[in-house]
């Protein structure tokens, strides 16, 4: 098994988890989740509609951001599954190689050899 593809097969399930996650919590953060509360805190506030007003600032921002790096993680999916790809054509080309006959058990063509004449 190539490093490229065992590289990939990491990058792809990594990708794939991070992707759920970060989906999840944005939904929950859009949805304003209470227990989310505390990573959307601003330290002061003038009054509570200060607050409810920052806070859900503070919400909306943190759930793009989670959706922006949820996309990013969507395209490194194809990005290492196109190197798992390229990974798997590589081995199977590597086997057939392995596979053909005439490249090990052919005789060797013996070298030319060089004679200079005398005249």
């Amino acid at each position: 098994m190539s490093a490229l593809f065992g590289c990939g097969m990491c990058c792809f399930l990594m990708s794939i988890w991070a992707f759920l996650q970060l989906t999840i919590m944005g939904i929950c953060y859009h949805f304003e989740a209470v227990t989310l509360i505390e990573d959307v805190e601003e330290e002061e506030y003038e009054d509570y509609d200060d607050f409810i007003k920052k806070t859900k600032h503070n919400y909306k921002v943190v759930a793009r951001n989670c959706f922006i790096a949820a996309g990013i993680y969507f395209f490194l999916i194809f990005v290492s599954y196109g190197c798992i790809v390229k990974a798997r054509a590589q081995m199977k080309k590597e086997e057939a190689l392995l596979d053909d006959d005439e490249i090990f058990c052919a005789p060797k063509k013996p070298e030319p050899r060089n004679e200079k004449k005398i005249l």
